[in-house]
């Protein structure tokens, strides 16, 4: 194992997801290339170290089959902290995708459902404290939850940083309006 990742593109080159971004082993996408299920579009400076392949490790690959993009977005707390634009909803703090935690707005215990039209982004403060207040006066979330769009949750990901492992991943990160940051190797 050498810790390296590669990029995985749909056929269409566009990334098959920023929620978080979808890469994988470097070993599993040679196999996948090895499999005809996708085809090396970029490779790192780094031969593979084998007697019977004479390659480089792929830094990127795209899917060799149309598959559709996945429009319906699963509420994970990536892109719960993207549709509420990285602050808590109840104090409107700035919060990292580190601190923040997942309120339900009307709480479990009196019968509030893990959903999106149910779940906001809060400070551990805010969450703490709200407990399992019903959302009235202060614990009323200043904006009301929703369930985003693939394409809403993208163009907020575009506004916040992103760190990528290789400087070729920038070409497929079409109108990033924020920092791209690549890890140094």
């Amino acid at each position: 194992m050498i810790g390296l990742r590669t990029l995985v593109l749909n056929y269409d080159y566009m990334p098959i997801s920023l929620f978080p971004l979808h890469t994988i082993p470097v070993e599993d996408a040679v196999t996948r290339i090895c499999n005809d299920t996708c085809r090396v579009v970029f490779e790192y400076d780094r031969k593979i170290l084998t007697p019977s392949v004479d390659m480089k490790w792929p830094s990127v690959i795209a899917r060799t089959d149309v598959k559709k993009i996945k429009e319906n977005v699963k509420l994970r707390p990536e892109a719960l902290y993207y549709r509420d634009h990285g602050v808590c909803m109840y104090c409107e703090k700035r919060i990292t995708l580190h601190e923040m935690t997942c309120d339900h707005v009307y709480p479990k215990s009196q019968g509030g459902k893990y959903e999106w039209t149910n779940i906001v982004s809060a400070c551990p403060k805010c969450n703490y404290e709200k407990g399992s207040s019903l959302p009235v006066g202060r614990w009323r979330p200043k904006q009301f939850p929703i369930k985003p769009s693939y394409y809403q949750l993208l163009e907020v990901r575009k506004r916040f940083p992103i760190v990528i492992d290789d400087e070729s991943w920038i070409d497929f990160l079409n109108g990033w309006k924020s920092d791209v940051i690549v890890r140094a190797s």
